[in-house]
Formats: C-alpha cells, structure tokens, sequence
C-alpha cells in the first residue's frame, strides 16, 4: 500500500514539473515569434506609405504631361516644353511636401506624332524598415500624352438680348477672345489638329442670315404678306325727293328737294407688306426637338408681319423682328471669329431655345446641306473627334412662339436633353443671371463641372478660359 502512495505521489510531481516547462516554453516561443509579426507590420505600413506616394506623384506628374502637351499645341519648341514640365512637376512636390524624393522628370517627344512622355524617379523614406536597414524604398512612374482626338467642332452661343448691353457686352467680347486665344493660338500651324468653331447669337428671335435663311426656311428674306378684312363701302344709291323744314332769311318754310339716297354694301379689301427679313422662330412637327436637316414639312419657321386696324380704322403692320446677328459657320480663321465677337451687340427679348437649337445645328452632321464646305459638321461617328457647345445668358429664357410644347424654359429642356444623348459636351456660362437663368443652364450643362455663373467680368474671363482649356483638354490622352 505504500508502495502504491509513492508511486502516485512521483507522477504527480512529474506532471507539475512538465506543465511548469511547457508554459516557459510557450513563453520563449511566442517572444520569438513577436519579433518578425512586429517587422511584418512595420513593412505593411511602410509600403503603404510609399503606394500612397506613388499615387500622389503619378497626379502631379499626369498634371504636368496635360500642362506640357497645352505647351505643344501653342507650339512651343521641345526645349521649352521640357524645362515647363520639370519646373511645372518641381513646384507641385514643394507645394505638397510629403517627404518624397524625386530626381528630375524625364520626357520625351515624339515631333510627328504629338506623342509626349515623362518618366520619373523617386524615394520614400522609410519608418520600421530601417531597424533591418532599409532607409527608402525607389520607385518610378511614367505618364504619357497623345493626340487622341484630332478634329473638335465648336459652337458657341451669344446672348444679344437687351439686358447685355453696356459693360456685360464688353465684359463678354472679351472673355469670348481670351476663348478664342486658347482654342486657336495665334501661331498654331496646324500640326496640333482641327479644332474648328462656329458662333450663334439669339435674341427675341435668332437671325439666320441671308446666305443660309432660304436653306433653313425655304423661304426667300424678301417676301409679302397679306391682310384681309371687310370694309363697308357706297355701292350705289337714287336721287329721291326729300322734303324738310328750313330756315331761309329768317323764315322757315316747308321745302322738297332732290337728293342722293347712296346704298352701302361690304366688300373684302386685301392689302399686302413686303418685308426684307431673316429673323426666324421655332421648328414645329415632329423633328421640332432633333438635329435633322431642314426641308418639306421640317422647315424653320421664318419670322411672319401681321396686319390689323388700328382705332383709327387704318390697316396697321407688325413685323416680328430680332437682333440681326446671323451665324457664323465653323471656321479656324481667327479674324472671322474675332470679327464676329466684335460685331456683338444688345438688344430684344431672350429666346434661349433657339439660340440653344442654332448652335446645335452649327456643329450638327445633318446640315452640312445648309453649310459651306468646309464648315460642314463632322458626322458624330467620326473617328478622333468631338464637339462642344458653350450656351451663355445672363437672364431667363421668357420669349417663346409656339407654345404646344411648353414655354421657353421647357423646349429648351428638351432640346438639351436630345444635344447631350449625341455624345455632345455642353458648357453653360449663367452671367449675373438669376435663379431661374442658372437652373435652366445647370440642367442643359453636361455635370456641375461644365456649370459656370460668374458674377463678374473677371470671373467671366476666368470661365471661358476654363472651358476653353477643358475643351482642349478633349484632344489629350493620357
């Protein structure tokens, strides 16, 4: 029985001692193991810290590459282009002051074929990864430009109305020159691409122009209009015995006299107004909200005189009139397009649908039957290529004539909706308009980037000037 006591009392000391060195062991082992989990770690953030930096000079350096390749399209010399991208990439690393290290941009350019390309290489410190020796890790990155799109058409669309006159007429003649500036560089020798605008004007109404008014209308500028109304007039009459008192020498006496008894009757009188005019209003039917060319049945509705009478019973001509601005096909002259803002000037009501309608038809495939060669529209399938359109006001949209769809905020609606579902990019300048101008605007405008409401001729400038960048921006792939 002793024996036994013994026996059991060993094991048990035997298993205490085999628990004690397990758990110091497991103690040693887990030391051992914290050590790499720590580095493990450590290098997670650190490559986090360089992936982070790496996005960070891959947008720096993508934004000098556009920078650089707007440099090109001024034509500006390969020297020239490489000192801006390396001075442009060098200020925007001290502006962010992250810490990484990056030697000089490297590019490369391609003359013929437009193609710009910069490399770049760079360091990022490092945090735990020192304690094993790595102070930095090197990465580089590269960003390239090329022509993407070789041919963009342009419209540009003006509001005459009345409310523009003075200094926001100025103010915008300006601002549409520094457009154009940027658009079609004075020293542009046609090696950067087509670029190719074309300008609309609308007031109350918009003026088609002498050249293009028949083509739109299928009417001639010169032409007569007719009032008919229904006159009473002496048809005929008798001579009838009329007797009466009256008064001779002081006397009255009882008198018969012969006298003309006239008959009256009613005739129609038409009368005509010729007018010298090619002001024009609205599409109507089923094409009034697309791009289709004009013809039987989809004509333009050609400005119309009324006739009427007046209290003094005299026939009475009212002419529809607008501001007689006629379009501007697209052209890459810069005097045509200089001489077109120039010639801008204020007055009428504001019928901003159709100043929306003409610019689209500017820049639309399907009327290069009423455009001059050379001005006619790129089909929208075509390849390398794009269109814009910049819709400016600075009012509301209050003037319309067929009013079976809607007023003029409503068609114009419409007709934005239809622009934009052709792949077209729509930029709106709202120019001190109020709330009612902007709405319409932000709704045609391709997204609240393509939005601009200045309030000043500064920030006018400023807005075309970032359009015009952005539209050049189109021909830039990266």
């Amino acid at each position: 029985m002793m024996t036994n006591t013994n026996l059991i009392k060993r094991t048990v000391e035997t298993i205490r001692r085999f628990k004690d060195e397990t758990q110091g062991n497991i103690a040693i082992i887990f030391a051992l193991m914290t050590i790499p989990l720590f580095l493990l770690m450590g290098f997670a953030i650190d490559l986090q810290q360089v992936n982070t930096a790496k996005n960070r000079v891959q947008f720096i350096l993508d934004s000098a590459v556009i920078a650089g390749a707007r440099e090109m399209q001024e034509g500006k010399n390969d020297t020239e282009i490489k000192t801006y991208i390396e001075n442009y990439f060098k200020s925007a690393m001290k502006a962010q002051g992250k810490g990484t290290d990056c030697a000089e941009p490297v590019a490369t350019i391609a003359s013929e074929s437009q193609d710009l390309s910069v490399k770049v290489r760079c360091a990022q410190p490092t945090s735990i990864m020192q304690m094993t020796g790595t102070k930095e890790l090197n990465f580089s990155v590269t960003s390239a430009s090329t022509y993407g799109i070789g041919k963009v058409d342009i419209a540009f669309v003006f509001d005459v109305s009345g409310s523009m006159g003075g200094s926001k007429m100025s103010a915008l003649k300006s601002a549409a020159d520094t457009a154009i500036n940027v658009l079609v560089p004075a020293d542009d020798d046609g090696t950067t691409g087509e670029v190719r605008i074309g300008m609309a004007s609308y007031s109350s109404m918009v003026d088609a122009g002498d050249d293009y008014f028949f083509k739109a209308t299928g009417q001639l500028p010169i032409r007569t209009y007719t009032f008919s109304y229904d006159e009473t007039y002496e048809s005929g009459g008798d001579w009838e015995e009329v007797c009466q008192w009256k008064k001779k020498r002081g006397k009255w006496k009882w008198t018969c006299e012969d006298e003309w008894v006239p008959e009256y009757g009613t005739r129609t009188v038409t009368e005509t107004k010729t007018i010298n005019n090619t002001c024009v209003k609205e599409r109507v039917g089923d094409e009034q909200f697309t791009d289709e060319d004009p013809g039987p049945f989809q004509w333009i509705e050609a400005a119309e005189a009324y006739g009427s009478i007046n209290w003094r019973g005299n026939v009475s001509w009212y002419t529809e009139s607008c501001n007689p601005i006629g379009p501007l096909p697209m052209t890459s002259n810069r005097d045509k397009l200089f001489d077109y803002i120039d010639g801008l000037n204020a007055s009428g009501g504001t019928a901003g649908h159709l100043g929306i309608a003409w610019g689209w038809y500017l820049i639309a495939p399907d009327w290069d039957v009423v455009w001059p060669a050379g001005s006619d529209p790129y089909p929208y399938d075509e390849p390398d290529s794009a269109k814009a359109m910049i819709i400016m006001t600075d009012g509301e949209f209050n003037q319309e004539y067929d009013t079976s769809n809607g007023d003029s905020f409503d068609q114009a609606e419409k007709m934005c909706d239809a622009i934009k579902e052709q792949g077209i990019k729509v930029y709106t300048v709202a120019f001190q308009a109020p709330a009612s101008g902007q709405a319409i605007l932000n709704y045609c405008a391709s997204g609240d980037d393509f939005a601009f409401t200045p309030e000043s001729s500064e920030e006018l400038t400023e807005a075309y000037t970032k359009i015009a960048q952005s539209i050049s921006d189109l021909r830039i792939r990266y």
